[in-house]
């Protein structure tokens, strides 16, 4: 009975999987894209995924990391093999990838280009499934106007003012899930610290952590931070003391940081 029961059934798998491979914003993977030229694949490079055995933390980053009306949006899928940072994820092991909501965006045919459509609403946001033996993840792309400069994504310092000698982390990220991320070292891969953060476009309030300070883009699309103390290998010198000898107490309220955009790959 148990048996007759499955072939009953399989007309209606078939059905539902012939319907998911045509939904609106489906896009299929495997052993179709193998000839597909991967514009992210290095040449001669062996990927250590011999069985297509993705491992459930792979992840899709994009560049930019928000992204404005009518704009293309790099995408790249990988995950943490080694020491030796990300690798690359092969078009060969991914079941599919699924973008949501459809009109907004388009993949191209190698899933590695995301065109945005001119329609795609400011404020709102596109997410990009991608699942690979199994495990799927989601990118989320904020959508921005035509003017305007997000904050998701990679930063440099530039210049510091006002921090008493306290030296920037090499390099911030800001991800849409509202974790910020801080290289403290040298290296495409250290990152040493993860806090959460919120940031108000209107206000200017950024919050890292338990710290509230200000954070606004410069004519040059530079992100200026003030007021907040950011993690560094460095502790940051001790201000000079009062005239009577005591301590003096460090506010960070006049420290301003100075940051350039930086990509989104890392």
């Amino acid at each position: 009975m148990g048996y007759l029961k499955r072939i009953l059934a399989l007309p209606g798998l078939l059905t539902l999987a012939a319907c998911a491979t045509t939904a609106p914003g489906f896009y299929s993977g495997g052993q179709g894209l193998r000839d597909v030229v991967d514009r992210h694949e290095e040449p001669g490079r062996r990927s250590p995924l011999v069985n297509c055995n993705v491992p459930s933390g792979h992840r899709l980053t994009a560049d930019p990391a928000s992204a404005r009306p009518g704009e293309t949006v790099d995408l790249r899928h990988s995950f943490e093999f080694s020491a030796s940072g990300p690798q690359h994820i092969p078009l060969r092991c991914v079941d599919f990838w699924q973008v949501d909501p459809p009109e907004a965006a388009t993949l191209s045919s190698d899933r590695r280009v995301l065109q945005v459509s001119d329609s795609a609403a400011p404020d709102s946001e596109i997410r990009v499934t991608v699942t690979a033996n199994g495990h799927p993840h989601t990118l989320v792309l904020p959508i921005v106007g035509a003017d305007e400069s997000g904050i998701h994504g990679n930063w440099r310092p530039v210049t510091r003012e006002g921090c008493f000698g306290s030296p920037a982390p090499v390099e911030i990220r800001f991800d849409p899930d509202g974790s910020v991320l801080f290289a403290l070292g040298l290296g495409p891969s250290i990152w040493d610290t993860r806090r959460a953060y919120t940031f108000d476009r209107v206000s200017g309030v950024l919050t890292v952590g338990d710290q509230s300070g200000s954070a606004r883009f410069d004519e040059a699309g530079n992100l200026v931070v003030s007021g907040l103390q950011l993690p560094s290998a460095i502790p940051p010198r001790p201000a000079p003391p009062q005239a009577d000898g005591k301590p003096t107490e460090t506010n960070w309220s006049d420290c301003e940081l100075v940051f350039s955009p930086a990509g989104s790959f890392r």
